[in-house]
């Protein structure tokens, strides 16, 4: 939903400041500001987060605010501009971590501590902070400087070995989801210590590595090497036509699967095939062995049927199918429709665009847009009128000093 102003959401009064650049820290400040955590984002100035400048971009927009990717990374958020590296930024930035429960940062491991601006900084300047950082390989072990790209997590987690048929290299999953998947679980993970901190007064730091995101993910490849010595290979060539790989149809691709509740025979009534009621079809060792055969009697029933309408169809009768759909699909997909998934979200240098909403719903406190992404420090005088605001609250506070003695 697009809130004309920040609601009083789970997070409500959690203060974030997001030192975090690309998509995996970003994407986590930002679901954090989606419940109404306050989100303030630090970028360098001039240029401000290179995310800035990835696509898809609008190119007729003025060259810091082009990139839609940006857009839906950092809505719900502040911009202010300051080069980290600039000890004169210093005091600025201490104000900053000392009013914020979270700081999410990604910088390669030591950069911060080069700077004079580390975690052990940080928790000196507010004990009760927690600093979360998402870097490739995390702050420890012989890779943790190591550069990476999405290509590079992807392969070394063991994801891409697992992926594609046994008969080609191994196959990379589309889009940048190792940064995705990061970013979900430093969100979690904040909120995790966050929660710990209130409680006992003390802050932490939160050492999230992409890689062992990923690589934690492959608990039955990693279960059968440990416990019975084998390796989880990619897709045999000769399968099962019905294990669930894309076959063409009239109209899109549908995946057809046995399981889910219904017998093998309730194909026969879908496709209108009375050879799929034949015994000798009847199990997927049986089908692999005739496996020719029973593909291209699958590909002709497809091929006068669309797939939408085979998978609406089988849903009805406990079948295991799956439509592949792509982004035309997905914006015109009645389901997401029915859940207001997608969102309307306006921008003064792009206009608006359509972007994926809530990820998850909440009954009494939901997500809410209540602002779009920031142009590059547009904010900064407001922020800083805020922090000295808080800093006049601080000194007023104060109690006086007290001359007497005694008790």
């Amino acid at each position: 939903m697009m809130a004309s102003e920040q609601s009083h959401g789970a997070l409500h009064g959690v203060r974030v400041l997001d030192l975090s650049h690309g998509i995996a820290g970003p994407f986590a400040a930002r679901l954090l500001g989606d419940f109404g955590a306050d989100v303030i984002k630090v970028e360098k100035p001039g240029a401000g987060d290179f995310a800035r400048f990835m696509e898809p971009l609008k190119s007729d927009a003025p060259a810091p605010e082009q990139s839609l990717l940006f857009q839906y990374l950092n809505w719900n958020k502040r911009s202010i501009a300051l080069d980290l590296r600039d000890k004169a930024t210093h005091p600025v930035l201490q104000q900053l971590v000392a009013a914020s429960d979270i700081v999410i940062e990604s910088f390669r491991p030591g950069t911060l501590d080069g700077w004079g601006l580390g975690v052990d900084q940080m928790l000196a300047w507010n004990p009760q902070v927690v600093v979360t950082s998402v870097t490739n390989f995390g702050q420890t072990g012989p890779y943790a400087a190591y550069h990476a790209s999405d290509l590079v997590l992807q392969a070394m987690s063991g994801i891409m070995q697992i992926s594609g048929r046994v008969d080609r290299p191994p196959l990379k999953h589309g889009l940048q989801q190792s940064f995705y998947c990061a970013g979900l679980n430093a969100a979690y993970a904040s909120l995790v210590a966050h929660t710990a901190a209130a409680v006992d007064g003390f802050g932490e730091h939160v050492d999230l590595s992409i890689f062992e995101c990923l690589a934690s993910e492959l608990v039955l490849n990693q279960s059968y090497y440990a416990f019975l010595g084998a390796v989880q290979g990619r897709r045999a060539v000769v399968q099962d036509p019905f294990a669930g790989e894309p076959i063409p149809a009239r109209e899109g691709y549908l995946a057809v699967q046995t399981g889910g509740g219904a017998p093998f025979t309730a194909f026969a009534d879908l496709f209108e095939r009375e050879e799929f009621r034949d015994p000798e079809l009847a199990t997927a060792q049986q089908r692999e062995l005739r496996e020719a055969e029973v593909r291209a009697l699958l590909e002709k029933c497809l091929a006068q049927k669309d797939a939408k309408q085979l998978f609406l169809q089988g849903a009805k009768q406990r079948l295991l199918l799956g439509v592949v759909q792509g982004a035309d699909e997905l914006l015109n997909c009645e389901q997401l429709r029915a859940r207001d998934f997608f969102v309307d979200v306006a921008h003064p240098a792009t206009g608006a665009f359509k972007f994926p909403g809530e990820l998850v719903k909440l009954s009494a406190t939901p997500m809410a847009i209540y602002r779009r992404a920031p142009l590059l420090d547009e904010h900064r005088s407001e922020v800083l009128a805020e922090l000295a605001s808080r800093a006049a609250e601080t000194e007023t506070r104060s109690p006086a000093f007290d001359h007497s003695e005694g008790v």
